[in-house]
């Protein structure tokens, strides 16, 4: 594989287009970081740049598959105040009205602003589109295509802001899923969309904001989908939270119909959700937690005489200092699914993380049991040494899901004002492997090598 020659196509296009655009910022400092990776067997090659400029922001991605050339990516994206344009995050409403009740109390996505937003991964994007703003994003419009070749137009409104989001937000989108009916259509738990424009029309109200109550909050959200080939319906989830020095709880209640579709073409698979977060002394090193949530499936089938659900609880305890941190957890699921099959899941968590000195050690341990049998393990210990201008990082982990995979990682750094340059190697190799982990071999190639090379710049420009 001729490196050079793949890494002078890569990043030849971008010196102009860095000089364009730190000269049409306008700020005094510009921060560039880059990442190179070199994957051995199979061969692959990856390089990515990041150019930031306070509320600029600058992208480009290249990833060269050697062994299978119709797999080779590349995307390129800008970000600023007035227009986002290449790969796209998605936030607030926007993933909302995707999985209408499949949130937490806790979620962050009652907060979130309703935009798109430039993704920065060093992975594919299943979204690409342009995002076009007023100042502050009171309002919004674009475009985006996601992984199945589906356009979505939209258009969204932010009014208020405040520490926990928008105090309004509004969006309406217009897409036109494919059809997902086939000849073995009869055979579907759930309704199969019929194809046609879908559309779509949602809200979000803070009707008391964190900061008018002194720590309550209470919100509404919901949308509705209609189109030409089905009907109309909806959702709505009601959250609400209150925060003092005692404690700290989130409390969601949500519905859907069974026929609304998402933007996608899908149906719910759920119809309503109670979901309730709670943590006392907040504020202390030593927080205990508890959550629990519950799910009712949506039933299409009109022999079913019970509504199956699914109920999950776990808590914990977390400890955190200046120089030390611990979390330990534990959590289990009960289900009664769509097919009315029932299943139990239960998790176990555990975290330390201690500084002393130049010195960082971290471990953590995590297993899994289904239907009472042993699932899952995973075993991380890292350690890292940061000297005066250097960093070193050594990361050991295995994990057995099903098979047992060994992986071991080292990097170092070096840390100058305004200058990080640091390379890294990481070896993965899986053994003992079981029938079903060599069909997920087959998937994902789990035997392999990554070199890459990460620096990060800061200048002064003005």
């Amino acid at each position: 594989m001729n490196y050079k020659r793949t890494s002078r196509r890569i990043l030849a296009p971008l010196g102009w287009s860095l000089l364009l655009f730190f000269a049409y910022s306008g700020r005094t400092f510009a921060q560039v970081s880059g990442e190179i990776s070199v994957l051995a067997e199979p061969e692959y090659f990856s390089g990515r740049l990041i150019a930031d400029a306070g509320e600029f922001r600058l992208f480009f991605l290249s990833i060269k598959d050697f062994d299978n050339p119709g797999k080779d990516y590349r995307a390129a994206g800008v970000s600023s105040p007035l227009l986002t344009a290449g790969p796209l995050n998605t936030g607030g409403l926007f993933r909302e009205i995707f999985s209408p009740i499949g949130y937490s109390a806790a979620s962050s996505v009652f907060s979130e602003t309703s935009r798109l937003s430039l993704r920065t991964t060093a992975s594919r994007a299943t979204r690409q589109g342009l995002w076009v703003s007023v100042p502050g994003e009171y309002i919004s419009l674009g475009a985006y295509t996601d992984g199945d070749n589906i356009l979505h137009n939209a258009a969204a409104l932010n009014l208020g802001k405040t520490k926990t989001g928008p105090v309004f937000s509004g969006l309406f989108m217009a897409s036109r899923p494919q059809s997902r009916l086939s000849q073995e259509d009869w055979f579907a738990s759930k309704p199969l969309f019929p194809g046609g424009a879908v559309y779509h029309t949602a809200g979000r109200l803070q009707i008391l904001p964190e900061e008018i109550s002194g720590g309550l909050r209470l919100g509404l959200s919901g949308a509705f989908s209609f189109g030409e080939r089905i009907r109309a319906s909806g959702y709505y989830n009601f959250f609400s939270s209150y925060t003092n020095r005692l404690l700290e709880i989130h409390l969601l209640q949500g519905s859907a119909g069974a026929d609304y579709v998402s933007p996608s073409g899908a149906s719910p698979s759920y119809s309503r959700i109670h979901s309730g977060n709670l943590k006392l002394f907040p504020r202390r090193p030593l927080v205990p937690y508890l959550k629990v949530h519950r799910n009712s499936y949506q039933v299409y089938k009109p022999q079913a005489h019970t509504r199956p659900k699914r109920l999950f609880a776990g808590g914990g305890l977390e400890y955190t200092t200046r120089n030390v941190s611990a979390k330990i957890e534990g959590s289990g699921k009960n289900e009664n699914d769509e097919a009315f099959q029932k299943n139990t899941e239960r998790a176990l968590f555990s975290s330390f993380l201690m500084r002393t000195g130049d010195f960082t050690f971290a471990c953590e341990y995590a297993a899994g049991w289904k239907n009472g049998a042993a699932s899952s393990r995973r075993n991380v210990l890292r350690l890292e040494y940061r000297p005066r201008d250097w960093e070193f990082t050594a990361r050991l982990k295995s994990e057995w899901k099903p098979n047992l995979l060994l992986s071991g990682k080292l990097s170092a750094a070096l840390n100058r004002p305004g200058l990080r340059l640091g390379v890294s190697a990481e070896l993965t190799k899986q053994l003992a492997p079981t029938e079903e982990g060599i069909l997920e071999f087959r998937r994902t190639p789990f035997n392999y090598f990554v070199f890459s090379f990460f620096g990060t710049y800061r200048q002064k420009f003005f």
